[in-house]
C-alpha cells in the first residue's frame, strides 16, 4: 500500500489542495452528519456556533497532513485544535477518534463527488494518506486532551472556584517562596488583607447568590488593580489576600487606596454607592519575617481598620524586631 501511495501522490496532492479550499463546505457536511447521528436531546445541547468556528481549522489540519510527505509533522496548534473539538462533546479520546473518522468519511465522499475520473487506484492511495494523517492528528489530539485535563486538575487544586483567585494553599506556597527569596537575597515583599464590609447584610437581605456576585465583583476589581507579578488569593469567606513582591509598606499604602476605589466602582449599582472594604497591610522585613506572624498581623490590622471605620491600617512590627532596634 505504501508503493501505491507514492505512485498516486502527485494527483492526490492536487485533489486534496482543492478540497482544502472548500473546508467550510466539508465542515458543513460533517456537521450535518453529526446531527443525523445524534438524538434530539444531544442536538439541543450541541454548541453548533463553536463547532462551526473550530471545525474548518481541524479539517485543514487533516488535509495538510494528508498532503504532506511527513503526515506526523503537524501544523502548529493542530493538537490543541482537535482537543478543543473533542471537548465540545464529552472531551474524551473516543470523541477524537469518532469525529476524525467522520472527517475522513466526509473527505472521501467529497473526493468521489468532485472527480468522476477518480479511479480505484488513486482513491486507495488517497485513502492511505488520509488514514496516516488522521492517525497522526488523532495521536496529537489525545496528547493535547490529556495535557488540557492535567492543566485543569492542577488549576482546580490552586484556584478558588467562585472568585477565580488563588486559594489559601497556593497563597501559603507563594508566601514560603517569597520568604525564601528574602532570607537568601534580601528581597522584600508585602501582604495586604482585604475584607468586604457588610457582606453578611447582603446575604441576609438578598440571598447567598447576591453575596457571591459581590465577591466575584470584588475579585475582578482586585485582579484589575494589582500587578501581574502579584498573587491574589481568597483566604476566607469574604477575605482576599494580596502578596506583592518587591513592595514596601509605602507602596502598599498606595495600592490599598486604589483597591478601595476599585471595589467601590466595580460593585456600585446604578445611582447607588458601591461596597466598602477594610484592608490591613504588612511588609517584610519592616514588620517581621515569619509567615504566620505576617498573616496574623495583616489580619489584625484589617480588623483595626474596620473597627475605626478607616479604609486601611498598617500592621505593628513584630515584638522581636522592636527589641532589636532598642539595643
Amino acid at each position: 500500500m505504501n508503493e501505491l501511495h507514492e505512485i498516486t501522490r502527485p494527483s492526490s496532492l492536487g485533489r486534496l489542495a482543492r478540497l482544502a479550499r472548500d473546508r467550510d463546505g466539508l465542515a458543513k457536511a460533517w456537521l450535518l452528519g453529526l446531527i443525523e447521528r445524534s438524538s434530539l436531546d444531544e442536538i439541543a445541547g450541541l454548541p453548533t456556533d463553536r463547532i462551526a468556528a473550530q471545525l474548518p481549522a481541524v479539517i485543514a489540519d487533516v488535509l495538510a497532513a494528508a498532503a504532506s510527505d511527513r503526515p506526523s509533522e503537524l501544523s502548529e496548534g493542530a493538537a490543541e485544535r482537535v482537543a478543543g473539538l473533542a471537548e465540545l462533546r464529552n472531551g474524551t479520546p473516543a470523541d477524537i477518534t469518532r469525529e476524525l473518522g467522520a472527517i475522513q468519511r466526509v473527505v472521501l465522499h467529497a473526493l468521489r463527488d468532485e472527480a468522476a475520473d477518480l479511479g480505484a487506484e488513486e482513491l486507495a492511495g488517497i485513502a492511505v494518506g488520509l488514514a496516516e494523517a488522521v492517525g497522526a492528528v488523532q495521536a496529537a489530539g489525545v496528547q493535547g486532551l490529556v495535557a488540557r485535563h492535567e492543566d485543569e486538575q492542577a488549576s482546580r487544586a490552586t484556584i478558588d472556584s467562585l472568585t477565580g483567585l488563588f486559594n489559601v494553599a497556593h497563597l501559603h506556597d507563594s508566601l514560603s517562596h517569597a520568604l525564601a527569596l528574602h532570607k537568601r537575597y534580601g528581597h522584600r515583599f508585602s501582604l495586604l488583607v482585604l475584607d468586604v464590609n457588610g457582606l453578611a447584610r447582603v446575604n441576609d437581605a438578598h440571598g447567598r447568590s447576591a453575596g457571591d456576585r459581590v465577591l466575584s465583583q470584588v475579585a475582578l476589581a482586585v485582579r484589575r488593580t494589582i500587578r501581574s507579578v502579584d498573587t491574589a488569593a481568597r483566604v476566607g469567606g469574604d477575605e482576599v489576600c494580596v502578596l506583592a513582591p518587591d513592595q514596601g509598606a509605602a507602596d502598599m499604602t498606595n495600592l490599598a487606596l486604589r483597591l478601595v476605589e476599585a471595589v467601590r466602582a466595580e460593585t456600585a449599582p446604578p445611582h447607588e454607592p458601591g461596597m466598602e472594604v477594610a484592608l490591613g497591610v504588612v511588609a517584610c522585613p519592616e514588620h517581621g519575617d515569619d509567615a504566620e506572624y505576617l498573616l496574623a498581623a495583616a489580619d489584625q490590622a484589617m480588623y483595626r481598620a474596620k473597627a475605626a471605620g478607616e479604609p486601611f491600617a498598617m500592621a505593628e512590627p513584630a515584638p522581636e524586631i522592636r527589641v532589636e532596634r532598642t539595643r
